[in-house]
Parts: C-alpha cells; structure tokens; sequence
C-alpha cells in the first residue's frame, strides 16, 4: 500500500479572512495535506485590496501548497462583470499564479484538474461559460491514463441535478438558482459521466454540509452505469437554505465547513468537516469507480486527525 494523499478543500472565503483563519487553524491539526484546494469564490467583489488581503493572510499562515479555481464573485469588479471579463481573470491569474483558468496538475500521483469560466459577464442567464477549448481539453485529460486515485475535478459552480439546492424538489431544493450555472452544462455532464473515476468538486451554493445530499454519484444517459462522484466543498463565509418555493434564503451566519479528502491507492475517504465546532460531520468511503458508498457514522475530530 503506497502512502495516502491528502486534500484540505474549501470554497468561498469571499474576502472573509478571519474565517478563513479558523479553517486553516482546524485544518492544521491534522496531518499536513499535499494539496489544499480553494475552489473559487475567493474575494467578495475581486478588488486589488481584497486580493492583498487574501494573499497576505494565507502568506502569513502555514499551509499546504495551493490551487486555485476562479468564482463569480471574483468577476464582481464594478463595470467589468457587465462589460468585460479581462480585468478580473488578470487579475486572479496575477494573484493566484495560476497558469490559467483550466489546469492539470500531478498531486503525488493523483490528478486533479481545475475548471474556470472564461466569460463572467452571466448573459443568458448563465454564470459559467467553458468555451470549446476548456472543453475539448477536459475530455482530452480525461482520456489519458491515472496512475493512482481518481480524477479530482475542480470547480467552483454545481452541476445540475447533483449535490444539496441543484435538485428538482422546490420546497427542498433551489431548481430556479442553481440548474442553469453552465451554459454549456450538457456538454460538460457528457463528457463527465463517461468517467467514473472522477470526483467533481464544487462550491458555490453555501449550502450546508450537514445535509445529507452533499455527496451523491451523478448518473448521465448514455456514459458509465457507475456515474462519477460528486461532493459539496461546503463554505467558509455563512450558510445558506431552501426557502420552499424553488429560491432561497440566508441561513447561518456561523456556518465555516470545507473537506479533508484521502486518497490511498484507489480508496477514496471524504470526511464532511465543521472548523468552528471541530465536528466530523460526514465520512464517506468508496473505491475509485465503483458506486458502492460506504457510510461512517460517529467519527469523532480524533477519529479523522489519524
């Protein structure tokens, strides 16, 4: 058995810099991760101080080093989200050191890609366009042999149809907000669910890892019976909730939750975590492919520092 990888994830700091000092705080606790993950939504409205904020705090906590994935929040400059996109993916670019909007990256023999919208100007009423290119590339990556681990595919929006507020249910779910994030969505699940070996990652909805969708296998017509793995990276900055007609509404303002995920040969273990209250709130295990979920209840903050 080869030695586990570790990833810390979180999503959605939107400029709030004292909670993201709890989350890496927590996260410090356990063994150091390989790879910490911030899957968009990185600043609240992707001016030049907000980003120094950013990136004086994390250059003065110990961390992991760290990959970055683009939000609509970090398109939020005033004039640039209605009128040009340019400003604010420089921007990002410049502060993340990222080499673009979609990379590949080898994290010690696992692959994780990240996702990027090129347009955040949301015409048409959509918040992420992909772009011919970022799409004919995933499929490309997708393609060429792993050596280890799934495909973790990093991306800020949700899918439709996936995790907590994408589903149909308007009492329950949030289907006027969040099934239409991807112009391009049915392209993307296409090409997804042939590849069972993914994990897709995404952020956005602050909706709370407590609930009990916030990891699912996404089925596609037509690709692998299996579908591919889809988990919620929770929020740093408040929560959010259905507000029973297809919409909703601000929920806790507490709320601080993100992921530890560790990949050992082909297992897969995603532990659900609450930084503020040091609470393991999911844990779940699976085989890479494979649609058997097994469910760990009872873990303690003990329990998952081992």
């Amino acid at each position: 058995m080869s030695q586990p990888v570790r990833f810390d994830v979180i999503s959605d700091v939107q400029g709030d810099v004292d909670d993201l000092d709890v989350a890496l705080a927590a996260f410090a606790e356990f063994p150091q991760a390989d790879q910490l993950l911030i899957n968009g939504d990185l600043t609240l409205r992707g001016y030049r101080w907000q980003w120094d904020e950013l990136t004086a705090r994390l250059a003065a906590t110990p961390h992991p080093p760290v990959l970055f994935t683009i939000g609509n929040h970090d398109f939020y400059l005033p004039l640039h989200k209605w009128r040009s996109s340019s400003t604010a993916i420089n921007r990002f670019r410049n502060y993340t050191a990222m080499p673009g909007l979609y990379s590949a990256h080898d994290v010690g023999g696992v692959r994780v890609l990240r996702l990027g919208s090129i347009d955040g100007r949301e015409r048409g009423g959509h918040e992420v366009v992909l772009g011919d290119a970022q799409l004919g590339w995933l499929a490309t990556e997708l393609a060429a042999p792993r050596t280890r681990g799934p495909v973790l595919v990093a991306s800020h929006h949700v899918l439709p149809r996936t995790i907590s507020a994408t589903g149909d249910d308007p009492v329950t779910q949030a289907p006027n907000v969040y099934q239409r994030d991807y112009a391009e969505a049915d392209r993307l699940l296409e090409i997804l669910g042939a590849h069972p070996e993914v994990l897709f990652l995404s952020g956005h909805t602050h909706w709370s890892l407590y609930r009990d969708d916030w990891f699912t296998r996404r089925i596609v017509a037509g690709g692998d019976p299996a579908g591919f793995a889809v988990a919620n990276t929770g929020a740093v900055q408040f929560g959010w909730e259905a507000n029973g007609r297809g919409g909703e509404q601000a929920h806790d303002d507490s709320q601080n939750q993100g992921l530890r995920i560790v990949v050992t040969d082909d297992q897969v273990r995603i532990h659900a975590l609450d930084f503020a209250a040091r609470v393991v709130i999911h844990t779940v295990e699976f085989a890479v492919g494979s649609p058997d979920i097994r469910q760990l209840s009872g873990l303690t903050w003990a329990d998952a520092l081992s």
